[in-house]
């Protein structure tokens, strides 16, 4: 019988995906003793188009160039911004962005991971 060691399980890395159309999501993974990184990751269909790195002291991460999707644009200059969880607020990526579609350009304001700290 194999034994669980309770250490790696509690660091294992954390993964959240947040659909912005039905082929198009952020994936987030959280990693760190103190979930104190996050990668997101831009997708479509099961192509990631562009992937970033926060840190506890790089926090804020931005896109530097257009990301087209399908029938949607992620706009050059959208940001996500990472949080590190602490005992008063549970960690978060957030996301600022502007997305584009053949009809119309809409802000795109969300929290598109969140996690307390003894995850």
């Amino acid at each position: 019988m194999e034994m669980f060691d309770l250490k790696k399980l509690a660091t294992a890395p954390l993964s959240f995906t947040y659909p912005i159309t039905a082929s198009v999501s952020i994936l987030t993974t959280v990693t760190g003793d103190s979930r104190q990184y996050a990668s997101v990751a831009v997708i479509y269909g099961s192509m990631s188009l562009w992937s970033g790195t926060m840190t506890q002291m790089a926090p804020k991460i931005t896109i530097p160039y257009d990301i087209v999707a399908g029938e949607i644009t992620i706009k050059e200059g959208g940001s996500f911004t990472l949080t590190i969880p602490t005992t008063m607020q549970n960690g978060s990526v957030a996301a600022n962005l502007t997305i584009m579609s053949t009809t119309q350009t809409v802000p795109f304001t969300a929290v598109v991971a969140s996690w307390p700290v003894s995850s």
